[in-house]
C-alpha cells in the first residue's frame, strides 16, 4: 500500500531502531514517488516511518536538476574505493565554512550541498537517486553509531531467540555462506550482511540491522549478483530491535586460518571503525573518535567454523552445533 496515501508527501519522517531520526523533505510530488520506492524496496524494516515531531538529527532534501557550475576553486576528493562500484569513486568539492559546502560527483551529475546538519541532493537521473539517497543515509547512521561511541564491524549476522550470532572474517572465508545457511534455522531473523552496526545501550553493546544489498556467488562463476534484502528475506524474517550478541563464529573456509589465530586479533582486524579505508567519510560530519574494541570483545564467546564449499550440504548442522555449545 503506498504510503503516500497517508502522509503529507512533501516530508517523510523515519527512525532507525529508536536511535536516529531521519526528515526526508521532496520538492515535488515525483521527488515523494521515487523516495517511496525507495522506501519501499531497500529501506524497510530497517528504517521506520514515524509521526514528524520534535527534532530530527538530519533533514535531507531531494530535487531534481542539473548542476554544471564546477569551477577552478573547486578541489578533488574521493568517495568510494571499490572496485565493484563504478559511478561513486571521485569528485570535487568547495567549501564555504566550517559548516557549508557543495560536493559534486561528475560521474551521475548528483550536487550534494550541506549546509549543518542538513544535505540537499540534486540529481539527475533517477537511477542517481536510488542509490545517492542510500550513500547519504548510510554515512549519516554510520556518524550517529561511531559518535554514540559504537563502531561498525566487518560481518554478517542473524538473531535467534532475540539474540545475535556473528559471522567474522576476511572476504572468501564464507560469512555470507554461512549467513544464508542460517537463515533455515527456525525463529533465525536476517540482521545485515558485510556491515555490522555496534552501539552502546543502557551500558551493553548492541548489534543493529543494516540493508546493505548482498552480492552472491553464482553457480556460473563470473560477477557476483546483487540481490536486497527483501529479495531474500519477508519483512518479518527481519530483525528490527537492537539485540545482544551472544556468539561471534570466525568461519574458515577450507582451513585457511592458521591453528595458531588469535580470534580476538582476527575480529579487531575487521573492525571498520574508525576508519574504513575503502569508505572515506566524504559528508564531512564524522568525529575523530577511537574505539575500545576489548569492551566489545572480552564478554562475547568466540567459535571456530570450519568448512568446505564441497560439503555444504554439512554446513548448517555444523552452525547449529556451533551455536548449540555456547
Amino acid at each position: 500500500m503506498s504510503i503516500l496515501k497517508n502522509i503529507d508527501w512533501r516530508e517523510f519522517s523515519l527512525n532507525y531502531y529508536g536511535l536516529v531520526d531521519l526528515r526526508i523533505r521532496c520538492a515535488s510530488h515525483r521527488d515523494a514517488e521515487l523516495f517511496e520506492g525507495i522506501l519501499q524496496n531497500y529501506l524497510l524494516p530497517f528504517l521506520q516511518v514515524k509521526e514528524a515531531t520534535g527534532q530530527s538529527h538530519y533533514t535531507i532534501s531531494l530535487r531534481q536538476g542539473i548542476f554544471d557550475e564546477v569551477g577552478s576553486d573547486w578541489q578533488h576528493m574521493t568517495f568510494l574505493l571499490d572496485d565493484a562500484v563504478s559511478d561513486f569513486r571521485f569528485g570535487v568539492e568547495k567549501h564555504y565554512s566550517s559548516s557549508r559546502r557543495d560536493i559534486f560527483n561528475p560521474l551521475n551529475g548528483t550536487l550534494f550541498r550541506i549546509s549543518g546538519t542538513q544535505v540537499e541532493i540534486v540529481y539527475v537521473t533517477e537511477e542517481a537517486l536510488v542509490k545517492d539517497v542510500q550513500r547519504v543515509i548510510k554515512q549519516l547512521l554510520i556518524t550517529e553509531v561511531e559518535n554514540a561511541g559504537g563502531a561498525v564491524l566487518h560481518a554478517s549476522a542473524f538473531s535467534l531467540e532475540g539474540k545475535a550470532i556473528c559471522y567474522v572474517g576476511e572476504k572468501g572465508q564464507g560469512k555470507t555462506t554461512c549467513l544464508l545457511e542460517s537463515l533455515k534455522i527456525e525463529g533465525a531473523k536476517y540482521i545485515t550482511n558485510d556491515r555490522l552496526p555496534i552501539i552502546p545501550i543502557a551500558g551493553k553493546f548492541h548489534v543493529l540491522g543494516w540493508f546493505e544489498e548482498l552480492r552472491l556467488v553464482q553457480p556460473s562463476g563470473g560477477k557476483k549478483k546483487k540481490v536486497r534484502v527483501l529479495e531474500l528475506c519477508e519483512p518479518p524474517q527481519i530483525e528490527i530491535r537492537p539485540v545482544l550478541p551472544r556468539l561471534i563464529v570466525l568461519p574458515d573456509c577450507l582451513s585457511r586460518l592458521e591453528d595458531e589465530s588469535d580470534g580476538r586479533e582476527v575480529i579487531k582486524g575487521q573492525l571498520l571503525t574508525p576508519v574504513d579505508p575503502q569508505r572515506p567519510k566524504w559528508l564531512g560530519y564524522s568525529k575523530s573518535l577511537g574505539f575500545g574494541s576489548n569492551a566489545l570483545l572480552n564478554p562475547i564467546p568466540v567459535k571456530r567454523l570450519q568448512w568446505q564449499f564441497l560439503e555444504r550440504d554439512a554446513l548448517l548442522g555444523k552452525i547449529q552445533e556451533v551455536v548449540a555449545s555456547v
